[in-house]
């Protein structure tokens, strides 16, 4: 079974879950919908992430392409044609200014909630214990790529050191990879938590504040992690 977009063709047997994201980008919102994982584990066959979470692969395939073929606002950004050079700016300004300004915000209602319902919803406990661990995680993880991998990645493609080549930024890459990981399984215990950022009906303002800037934030930082390891880092090892 197979499909088109434009002058792409995806093949449903053996396409991956990141293969889906970026030959369709506009079906993206589907993929989210159910919590199907582009960007961390994106290598994973389509069929096996759908199987593994119980899902119909023949109706989320339908939903795709249907989705799909509805034509992108003009305004919608095309990452997949951009150059290397263009998203590192991006991901620099939008994804980890929102990361640093986020944080602090998100972490100072989560202590509220907990302060106030932590004794009748024990969980909420746990959503501050992951959310600190996934905060540190990004704090010690941002400044690496800002240091490190991306003045390497742009001498490269600017070619200002010769010298430098492109195994030299294979480790650190491999490294993000693994960190990006790291962070997405703790989203994926934030998303458990809290039934997918759903408040209880009764929840406070607050508490209902908190669980959908968990979700914005959830939602940018899968799109962060799309941007590298998708379409970033491809771009670099080619």
């Amino acid at each position: 079974m197979t499909t088109a977009l434009t002058d792409s063709y995806l093949d449903y047997s053996t396409a991956t879950v990141a293969d889906l994201a970026l030959h369709f980008p506009h079906a993206i919102p589907v993929l989210n919908k159910y919590n199907l994982d582009y960007c961390c584990n994106g290598k994973t066959p389509f069929l096996k992430a759908c199987e593994s979470s119980q899902l119909d692969a023949v109706e989320i395939w339908r939903e795709v392409q249907q989705f799909g073929l509805v034509p992108a606002s003009e305004h919608r950004l095309r990452f997949e044609n951009w150059e290397a050079g263009l998203l590192i700016d991006f991901i620099l300004q939008h994804h980890h200014s929102y990361v640093r300004e986020a944080i602090p915000t998100i972490q100072e209602l989560v202590d509220k909630v907990c302060d106030v319902h932590g004794n009748d919803s024990p969980h909420l406990l746990e959503v501050r214990e992951v959310f600190q661990a996934l905060a540190e995680e990004l704090r010690q993880h941002l400044p690496k790529e800002e240091e490190v991998l991306f003045p390497a990645i742009r001498k490269i493609l600017e070619a200002q050191s010769p010298d430098l080549t492109i195994q030299f930024v294979q480790a650190p890459m491999q490294v993000m990879e693994a960190e990006h990981d790291r962070a997405g399984e703790l989203v994926k215990r934030l998303r458990q938590l809290t039934a997918n950022y759903t408040a209880p009906a009764e929840a406070c303002p607050t508490y209902q504040m908190t669980y959908t800037l968990l979700k914005e934030f959830d939602r940018d930082l899968i799109q962060h992690i799309h941007l590298e390891n998708n379409l970033l880092f491809p771009k670099v090892k080619v």
